[in-house]
C-alpha cells in the first residue's frame, strides 16, 4: 500500500469540523492538527525507510520539522459530512503504515471524526440536498458517480482523498440540488 503526507489544507478540513462539532477545543486545534501530522509523518517514513527529509511522497515542499510549526486555519463554508468523512479516511490511509497506529490517539481521533461525519451524512442530506456532478464546471472532477456490488449509484467526493484547495466546502454546497419536502 502506498503513503503520503497530507498537507496543511488537509489538516485544517479535519480541524474545521472538528471544531463545528466539538470534537476539539478551539485552543487544541494546533497541537491536535501536530499531532495528526507526526503520526502521518511516522507512518510514510517507516513505509519508505529509504526516503528523507524533503523526498518523502507529498506536498512538495515538506520538511519532516513543518510537523510542529503546524497552525490552525478555518475553512470557509458549511461543513459538508461527505467530504470530512473521505478526508478522514484518507488520513487514516495516510497514517496507518507503521505499526503504533492502531493504539495511537491520532488514530482514535481520526476514526471519531469520521464516524461523526458519517452520522451527519444523512441529515446534512436532507437539509442541502445531494450533489449533483453535472453541475460541476467543465474538467472539474472533484465529485463523480461510482456503482456499488449491487449495481447502486452512489456519489463519492474525490476531493477528500487530496483536499486540492480551500474552496471545497464552498464548491461542494453549489453542487447539491435543494432537497425535495417530505409530506
Amino acid at each position: 500500500m502506498s503513503a503520503w503526507i497530507v498537507s496543511r489544507d488537509h489538516l485544517d478540513l479535519l480541524l474545521t469540523a472538528a471544531l463545528a462539532w466539538d470534537i476539539t477545543p478551539p485552543g487544541e486545534a494546533d497541537r491536535t492538527g501536530r499531532m495528526l501530522w507526526k503520526e502521518n509523518l511516522a507512518s510514510v517514513a517507516y513505509r519508505y525507510p529509504r526516503d528523507r527529509d524533503g523526498d518523502r511522497p507529498g506536498p512538495i515542499d515538506f520538511r519532516d520539522r513543518h510537523v510542529g510549526t503546524y497552525r490552525f486555519q478555518p475553512y470557509p463554508g458549511p461543513v459538508d459530512p461527505e467530504v470530512v468523512a473521505a478526508a478522514a479516511a484518507s488520513l487514516a490511509c495516510q497514517s496507518c503504515e507503521h505499526p503504533d497506529w492502531t493504539s495511537s490517539v491520532a488514530c482514535r481521533w481520526t476514526m471519531h471524526l469520521r464516524e461523526q461525519a458519517t452520522a451527519r451524512i444523512a441529515a446534512y442530506l436532507d437539509q442541502h440536498g445531494s450533489v449533483d456532478p453535472k453541475r460541476q464546471t467543465r474538467g472539474e472532477q472533484g465529485w463523480y458517480v461510482v456503482f456499488d456490488l449491487h449495481g447502486q449509484e452512489q456519489i463519492r467526493c474525490g476531493d477528500g482523498w487530496s483536499v486540492p484547495d480551500r474552496g471545497v466546502f464552498t464548491r461542494a454546497i453549489g453542487l447539491r440540488t435543494p432537497a425535495v419536502a417530505r409530506p
